[in-house]
């Protein structure tokens, strides 16, 4: 037995057919399988004030380059060293504390760096400064984008501060980055999840 529709129905099911056969490909997230495996890199940050300009002082994790800010605004977050009631304090800086519309984001963590193993999808602070020393562990979201797959997502890293210098003004930081837009992996290889 088969079964016949309307022509005015057809033109409908065929996107919601094709839908629903998409799980039957893709991985648990409902994601085609990722193909880039992560990324690692150590980047070198110059504070935003109290340094020339033709520094870099911001980090884009789509591009996976520290970007100069006088010349792009094209990033994630940047760096810089403020003063406060108690000295002067390193700062790593969401795009919303800088006056852009709030994407993305950084958190904190208490994880050890290696164990660190897959980021969370919320938690993310987007608009105040996060305070960071030498020895900091970060997980970081960056501005969402749309993916081929047709869902916004952010990309996710995982940042340790490797050093900072306040003479300087020059803050060393390791980045280990999933590159596959919407995967949360954070350890090492081709992510599956």
């Amino acid at each position: 037995m088969s079964i016949t529709f309307p022509c005015s129905l057809r033109s409908g099911l065929v996107p919601v057919l094709a839908f629903l056969a998409l799980p039957a490909c893709e991985g648990d997230l409902g994601l085609p399988p990722a193909q880039i495996p992560i990324a690692q890199q150590q980047i070198t940050l110059y504070a935003l004030t109290g340094t020339p300009v033709n520094t870099s002082s911001a980090y884009s994790m789509i591009n996976l380059a520290e970007v100069r800010t006088d010349l792009s605004n094209e990033f994630d977050f940047a760096f810089d060293i403020r003063d406060t009631l108690g000295g002067r304090q390193a700062y790593l800086l969401p795009r919303g504390d800088l006056g852009f519309v709030p994407d993305g984001g950084l958190q904190r963590t208490t994880i050890p760096f290696d164990s660190l193993l897959f980021a969370p999808t919320t938690g993310y602070e987007d608009v105040r400064p996060t305070p960071i020393d030498s020895g900091a562990v970060l997980i970081a979201a960056s501005r969402r984008q749309q993916c081929d797959f047709r869902i916004s997502s952010p990309r996710y890293a995982k940042l340790l501060v490797l050093s900072l210098d306040y003479t300087t003004r020059v803050a060393v930081i390791r980045v280990v980055i999933d590159p596959n837009c919407g995967y949360r992996s954070l350890g090492s290889g081709i992510p599956t999840e």
